[in-house]
């Protein structure tokens, strides 16, 4: 304690204050620098969590659809056949409605 009172009575007081805020200064932005690079880190983390899910989602979305598509294509089909089936058996009736003479 001696030492910082000689310091102050020769260099006088503004500048040891000087000197002290300039100390707490540095050692603010280094607290300060290195806080926010973790956080910084934190969060492109977690942007980079975020946007790989989004593109796994999407892809399972896309494969989703696919497989809907795939199956109201099937039931298309199916009904396309029970329609021209339906279709064929009711030409067969008319066509047995003009042999017999109606």
């Amino acid at each position: 304690m001696e030492q910082w009172v000689s310091i102050a009575e020769r260099f006088g007081l503004p500048f040891i204050m000087l000197l002290g805020m300039s100390w707490g200064g540095v050692q603010l932005f280094k607290w300060l620098a290195n806080d926010l690079m973790r956080q910084l880190q934190e969060n492109a983390n977690r942007i980079e969590a975020i946007v790989v899910k989004l593109i796994d989602n999407s892809k399972q979305e896309r494969t989703d659809s696919r497989e809907l598509m795939n199956v109201f294509i099937e039931d298309a089909k199916a009904r396309d056949k029970q329609t021209t089936t339906l279709i064929e058996v009711m030409v067969n009736l008319i066509g047995l409605f003009k042999k017999n003479g109606k």
